[in-house]
Parts: structure tokens; C-alpha cells; sequence
């Protein structure tokens, strides 16, 4: 039997040197470029700004496919790129005229059925838009920042993860979301929700990147799964679009709810 002597105290303290410093550039490669913020709130704006980008006019095709059938609708969409946006279904035609208002944290619904506006709570921005599986909130990304207080969970060669736990009272079913982002640009690629069990419960998936005049790297195409039933799935993507624009005020009132802006 041949015998294998243990290493040296100094061969030990030469493994763990080279190790550590192994372990330095893996997680400091992914950081090296001076344009990548470190701070976890800091990355977490720069991902909801390339979510949503700036001005925007366009239209948005969205398909929601239930086990026994599937829904599609033209919905025309004006945004500042800050907390506003107008969103209207044109096709088809029994669901055209409704509008939905995001204004900061308020949400007004404007039903052709009813002929009033409705003004929805804070927590109805969780809720499905047009019954799919994306919420409002998905669409604009502020409660990420407003309910949420990020950390950075984990640092890989070309991509960025967020931990995003809920703020004490904040009017959400979930118990952890992971936010994932490309390097160096800090486009969203990935949005995973966790219940309170953390298990994933839904997952929403970033493509068709396009990047507009004034620098931000926007996704065209949002694949949303629901993870808590069989065939739920929601696509939206966003076609004709106008990025950079300066929508009129007139666009994010009530009024356009029912008439629309361009009247």
C-alpha cells in the first residue's frame, strides 16, 4: 500500500491563495466594465428603465392560450417611459373600446358596456390583464422598485440575478421574485415568481430585443407561463412602434379613456 503524505501548512495556504484568487476574477469578470452599476437598486432601475423604455406609441398583439381555447387581441398602447400609459383594445370586436389608464399608482378602467370609468386599487394592478396571465404590473415594472427591496443573488459571466422580497405591507401574493439581466447592457431576460412556499408559480420570459434611439435595449415579446395550471400561457409582442415620443398630456387622462387621445 503506498502512503500519501498530508500537504504542507504552506502547500494549503498556496491552494487556498490560488482559489481565492480564481474565485475573485470568476465573480469580478462579470463586474469589470465601469458602465454596470454594483448597487442592487441602482441595477434594478436600469432594468425596469430597458423593460419599459422611453416614450413610446405602439401596437401590441396578445394571445392568451387556455387548454380549451385561445384569445387574441390588437390593443393599441401610448406610454410616457416613466409611470404612464394608455393601453386600448381595437380587435375583436367584442372587447373593443376598453381602455385601461396607468397613472403612477392609480389604475382607471373605462368599460364601453358599463359607459363609465373605473378606478381599480392599487392591488388590482395584480391582477390579469384582459383575463391573461400578465398583470398591469407586468407591463410597467414600477412595483418592482415600489414593493420590493432588492439584493444582488448572484453574478454569472454574462448575466445579473436580483432577489426581490417584499416590503413589509406591500400588496402582493408573492414571497421572493429573481429578476435576471444580460451584462453588460442590463436588459431583462428573466422574471421569476416564488410563493410564500418558494416554489415558482409563474415565470415570465424577455425577447425579440430591439434597442431604441435614446440607448435602451427594450424587449418586443413577453412569454408569460402560469406555473399553477395546465396550459396557461400568455405571449404579448409589441409590433409598429415608435420609440422616444412625447405623447400629449391629453393621453393620460380619463377623458382619453373613452375617446382616446389623437381626437
Amino acid at each position: 500500500m503506498s502512503f500519501h503524505p498530508l500537504p504542507s501548512r504552506r502547500a494549503l495556504a498556496v491552494a487556498a491563495l490560488v482559489a481565492s484568487l480564481l474565485l475573485a476574477f470568476g465573480a469580478g469578470s462579470a463586474q469589470e466594465d465601469p458602465e454596470v452599476p454594483r448597487d442592487a437598486d441602482a441595477i434594478l432601475d436600469a432594468m425596469v428603465e430597458n423593460l419599459r423604455g422611453s416614450g413610446q406609441r405602439a401596437t401590441m398583439h396578445l394571445t392568451v392560450e387556455r387548454p380549451s381555447e385561445t384569445r387574441t387581441y390588437r390593443l393599441e398602447i401610448v406610454s410616457d417611459g416613466t409611470e404612464r400609459s394608455l393601453t386600448r383594445v381595437i380587435e375583436p370586436p367584442r372587447d373593443a373600446g376598453q381602455a385601461f389608464l396607468v397613472d403612477g399608482s392609480e389604475l382607471f378602467v373605462y368599460s364601453p358596456r358599463l359607459g363609465r370609468v373605473l378606478r381599480l386599487p392599487p392591488s388590482g394592478r395584480s391582477d390579469g390583464f384582459l383575463g391573461s396571465d400578465l398583470s398591469y404590473d407586468d407591463l410597467a415594472g414600477d412595483e418592482l422598485r415600489d414593493r420590493y427591496d432588492a439584493s444582488v443573488a448572484e453574478w454569472r459571466e454574462e448575466e445579473v440575478e436580483l432577489s426581490l422580497l417584499p416590503r413589509t405591507g406591500a400588496p402582493t401574493p408573492y414571497g421572493e421574485l429573481r429578476f435576471t439581466a444580460s451584462l453588460p447592457d442590463l436588459a431583462p431576460l428573466a422574471l421569476d415568481y416564488f410563493d410564500q412556499r418558494d416554489q415558482v408559480v409563474k415565470r415570465l420570459r424577455f425577447s425579440a430585443f430591439e434597442t431604441t434611439p435614446s440607448g435602451h435595449r427594450v424587449p418586443r415579446r413577453f412569454e408569460v407561463t402560469d406555473l399553477t395550471r395546465e396550459g396557461g400561457r400568455t405571449v404579448a409582442e409589441w409590433t409598429e412602434v415608435e420609440d422616444d415620443v412625447s405623447p400629449p398630456e391629453r393621453c393620460f387622462t380619463q377623458q382619453a379613456l373613452e375617446r382616446g387621445c389623437d381626437e
